[in-house]
């Protein structure tokens, strides 16, 4: 029997497991369900935005690196990049996201990371993320699963690597 020298079977056996237990599935229906043209969710160059288009559900995104906390943000301290609005929870967030909003911006459109990761989009918790080299990810996580909790068990640097090129891939 030919066994697995690679981090690629342990994270194809939990992805076997979600899926034997209907969590991938589910997660899968949300998904789809998601992108269909009747729902609440819009989508402006592959980004991951509620029918409001304000990013983040309204989170403000400085706030996830200067106090490390998904903080609310306000509509009366907005500003719009690309096309997308984002609030902020204090004016001097967004004088910081003014002067260089690449630096906030979530990675992969705010799509969940580990959903990216292996080659899907996952709608996300706003308040599930993690810095990773100083990049926002965000992560789906409700009452099956935890997203963030996966990416944590693997390589930190496959993952990233991986959800970039498929990151590349969907959005041109």
């Amino acid at each position: 029997m030919k066994r697995f020298k690679t981090r690629t079977a342990p994270l194809f056996i939990v992805i076997l497991g979600l899926f034997a237990a209907g969590t991938i599935v589910t997660v899968n229906a949300w998904a789809q369900q998601s992108a269909t043209p009747n729902t609440s969710r819009a989508y402006l160059h592959s980004y991951n935005l509620p029918s409001s288009g304000v990013a983040l559900e309204g989170y403000c995104p400085v706030s996830y690196f200067a106090v490390n906390k998904a903080v609310m943000g306000k509509p009366e301290y907005a500003s719009t990049y690309q096309g997308v609005t984002y609030h902020f929870a204090v004016p001097e967030g967004k004088t910081a996201f003014d002067r260089n909003p690449e630096k906030y911006l979530p990675a992969y459109g705010g799509w969940c990371a580990f959903g990216m990761a292996i080659e899907d989009k996952f709608p996300v918790d706003p308040t599930a993320f993690k810095i990773v080299n100083g990049r926002l990810m965000l992560f789906l996580r409700n009452q099956n699963l935890d997203a963030r909790e996966l990416w944590n068990s693997y390589d930190q640097n496959t993952q990233v690597n991986k959800a970039d090129a498929h990151w590349k891939n969907v959005s041109g």
